[in-house]
């Protein structure tokens, strides 16, 4: 994965002000201890609480009302999967007093289970949209532009923002001309520079949709026609809401890629959703990503999706006691996702 894919999440998340993107608490708090704490003039935080052994783990979560059929097992799953990571799983099964009556250790791991398996068809279905973004955004700047006419800035609405990007993939080439990516090394020891058909190879999904978005009216064919308008045609969607729906797939993407959780996640990049979705789709929630991406297959691979929404159902039908509400699906889910006949 490109070095700065790592980053992406964490870019999009401090984008205060730009549509689509929740801004987020940037207030420093002291993290280093009771010590830093009052140095800074505040007050004296409690002490961390000690690590557990498994076997208290196990403890803990019986003493807050949770049935363990198999200690065994949720010894070895704990063993395998952080407690703390699994503790994002089961807010849906609480209350103030502790666990849910009659909820089981089961339970958690068949949500733990579901959203694996919903991050991998993630990862799936969001591969084409990222190969098709470059080789679109490849294609269209090179035609309108020039072969480096990606690296102009006068191509660009935020200047500062397209200094990042050029920066990220400055990064990215020298990674590759260390490991020898033919392409690369091909370009920068015959030309020294890299045309952007060839940059986009090793650029990151993240980088190539902000320099989408950052395209300005400049950024034109001959014909008055933008770089960007005819990007958003080869997806059969208006610039808005491809710009959008670009941003919220990265942040989706590496939702997957650093195996977070999915499953109950407020989402703080969320999609600009058509008028006929607006009614069926909470934007705060999870569902919408299916939706965005049904919109974008059912032009570009609508014989694909038919697989996908199989696959789909398939999975959560194999996890049938999972509550699919927390990520705001609605009870005709699968009619909403089905391809029109």
């Amino acid at each position: 994965m490109p070095e700065d894919e790592a980053s992406d999440q964490l870019i999009l998340d401090s984008g205060a002000g730009i549509e689509g993107i929740i801004p987020v608490d940037s207030t420093p708090h002291a993290c280093i201890g009771n010590e830093a704490a009052n140095q800074a003039g505040s007050f004296a935080l409690p002490p961390l609480k000690p690590a557990l052994a498994y076997e208290q783990q196990v403890s803990l979560m019986r003493a807050r009302g949770l049935t363990v059929p198999d200690e065994s097992k949720a010894l070895e799953l704990l063993a395998e999967t952080n407690y703390y990571r699994l503790r994002g799983y089961w807010l849906t099964l609480e209350n103030e007093a502790g666990f849910k009556a009659g909820t089981s250790f089961d339970d958690i791991w068949d949500i733990y289970a579901l959203d694996s398996e919903l991050r991998l068809w993630l990862w799936s279905a969001i591969a084409p949209v990222e190969i098709k973004l470059r080789t679109s955004f490849a294609y269209h700047t090179a035609h309108a532009l020039g072969p480096q006419g990606y690296e102009d800035s006068a191509n660009y609405s935020n200047v500062a923002e397209h200094t990042k990007s050029m920066k990220s993939l400055a990064r990215e080439r020298d990674r590759a001309l260390r490991d020898g990516v033919p392409c690369v090394k091909h370009n920068i020891e015959k030309y020294g520079v890299l045309p952007i058909w060839a940059a986009v190879e090793i650029m990151s999904m993240g980088t190539v949709s902000r320099l989408y978005g950052n395209l300005s009216g400049r950024a034109s064919y001959e014909d008055g026609t933008t770089v960007r308008a005819a990007i958003a045609h080869d997806f059969d969607v208006k610039t808005p809401y491809l710009t959008s729906w670009l941003r919220h797939l990265t942040y989706v993407r590496n939702i997957c890629g650093h195996h977070n959780r999915f499953y109950n996640r407020m989402m703080t990049s969320r999609p600009k959703l058509l008028k006929m979705d607006l009614a069926v789709a909470d934007s705060a929630k999870q569902f919408p990503t299916f939706i965005v991406l049904k919109r974008l297959y059912e032009h570009s691979w609508p014989e694909r999706w038919e697989s996908l929404y199989e696959s789909l159902t398939e999975s959560v039908e194999a996890h049938g006691g999972v509550d699919l509400r927390p990520m705001g699906f609605p009870d005709d889910w699968r009619s909403l996702l089905e391809l029109a006949q």
